[in-house]
């Protein structure tokens, strides 16, 4: 795939090292009171055989382990051996179709390979955007409702995560919601069939089992990557940007299957958890793919969205434009929607115009609930390559104080609160960068009160550029 040079060449760059580090530079101090492991997951292979991926999200998983204890600090990277990885690596060839790549280089070739998945009803499982925990196992998911289960001690994958239900379904979100008071999990599985039917259930506490709390039905499947959870509301995002399922049954790249609907407006489907009934609010055109939070103040319902206005936002993602030397991107924006249910009247407002995606908050503390900070990566001082910047913002006065290091590119900024401690912001924000001019990789930690940076903690390589994950 020929692309133009670019800074972030290596950033999209395969990594096919895995290892075990201690011996690590750190410059600065990691809090002692900071104990347990910072997850993440992202593509880190991106060829195999004859065929390069095109697409950022196309890269076989890797996690990354960064373990603290005692202000020392260990590093972990394993590759989650799905079938996809195993089996294209054996054959040297695409064993499904990636999220952007076909597997195979002609149509006829292309066509024959979706039959055969058709039929066989095998399943993709390049569970490469996101971690979390279901009843003390640790997972690995992606937008399929298969997911992988793997070894928080070593990062070995350890199969298919078995769910004891029989609950149907061939798309889940790979954000799923934690409600911490109900000791509850919350998600989406989509069954795909001559209705789409949006599965919203819940498993409790040291359970395996998923119980469905509400099946929302649509003539139409609209793609969701998230959505919001309040104490009463499940709320999902109606967007404009639809998935063909005929396409989607017969295999094809993912993003392939998805559309624009131009002139079509957005609504959100608010199911109340306690008694299931379903309100739908109209909103302009908008497609969200990372829900910040959401809370309830009277009758209103109040949903701060990471909102792109039109199009498929996956477009602005493939490896062609990524390392161009004028990358073309859509502006993601911080904005805030207030819903008076009863009534359906939906107000909008923007928090803040800066490009921002990848939001984090106090999650276990303020999730659900009123809060006042938000942490995102976004672009600033001029920079169009790629999100470069941290940034804390009071989502309620619009007031934001940042971290940006020349030659740093940034991932997703994760909150750790510090124990003990009853204020929203006293905690620490990890997040690993890449360095253009010394083209490797590393860990900082803020305090997430001030933003200032408390330890770098440094690789001897390069990790390709990540989604999402967890502190555990």
């Amino acid at each position: 795939m020929p692309v133009q040079q670019s800074d972030l060449l290596k950033a999209f760059s395969s990594q096919y090292l895995e290892s075990s580090l201690d011996d690590l530079t750190v410059i600065g101090e990691v809090p002692d009171w900071l104990k347990g492991s910072f997850i993440s997951i992202g593509p880190a292979q991106f060829e195999v055989g004859k065929t390069h991926f095109t697409h950022w999200f196309d890269g076989f998983s890797m996690l990354k382990k960064f373990t603290f204890n005692a202000g020392k600090v260990h590093f972990q990277n394993r590759f989650l051996c799905s079938e996809q990885y195993v089996k294209s690596n054996a054959e040297k060839k695409l064993y499904f179709d990636e999220f952007g790549t076909y597997a195979r280089a002609s149509w006829l070739g292309n066509l024959l390979h979706s039959l055969k998945f058709l039929v066989s009803k095998e399943q993709y499982d390049n569970c490469n955007v996101n971690t979390t925990k279901i009843n003390n196992q640790l997972v690995a998911m992606t937008e399929t409702s298969r997911i992988l289960n793997f070894d928080r001690d070593d990062l070995n994958t350890l199969g298919d995560f078995k769910f004891t239900d029989n609950l149907r379904g061939q798309m889940s979100l790979a954000h799923p919601h934690l409600d911490a008071a109900a000791g509850e999990i919350i998600n989406i599985l989509t069954e795909v069939g001559s209705n789409i039917k949006y599965h919203i259930y819940k498993i409790a506490r040291g359970s395996n089992e998923r119980i469905l709390i509400k099946t929302y039905t649509s003539d139409k499947l609209f793609y969701m990557h998230s959505f919001s959870l309040t104490y009463n509301y499940i709320v999902l995002f109606k967007s404009p940007l639809i998935c063909d399922k005929f396409k989607l049954m017969f295999g094809m790249p993912f993003n392939k299957t998805l559309s624009w609907q131009e002139n079509k407006g957005s609504s959100f489907i608010i199911i109340n958890r306690r008694n299931g009934e379903v309100t739908e609010v109209d909103t302009d055109s908008f497609v969200c793919l990372h829900s910040v939070n959401a809370y309830e103040k009277n009758n209103e319902l109040i949903l701060d969205l990471i909102c792109h206005e039109n199009g498929n936002p996956y477009d602005t993602l493939y490896l062609k434009n990524l390392l161009s030397e004028q990358p073309i991107f859509h502006n993601p924006t911080l904005r805030r929607f207030i819903i008076d249910v009863p009534t359906k009247r939906c107000q909008m407002m923007t928090i803040a115009n800066d490009i921002v995606e990848f939001p984090r908050i106090n999650y276990l503390q303020r999730n659900g609930l009123a809060y006042n900070f938000a942490y995102t990566a976004l672009m600033m001082n001029g920079e169009k390559s790629f999100l470069n910047a941290i940034q804390k913002i009071n989502v309620n006065t619009g007031k934001a104080h940042y971290w940006c290091q020349p030659d740093y590119y940034v991932g997703e900024a994760i909150f750790v609160r510090k124990p003990n401690i009853a204020a929203e912001d006293d905690g620490i924000v990890l997040f690993i960068t890449f360095n253009k001019i010394k083209q490797f990789s590393s860990l900082i930690i803020l305090d997430a009160k001030t933003m200032h940076q408390l330890a770098e903690i440094f690789l001897p390589f390069h990790l390709p550029c990540g989604l999402h994950g967890n502190f555990y």
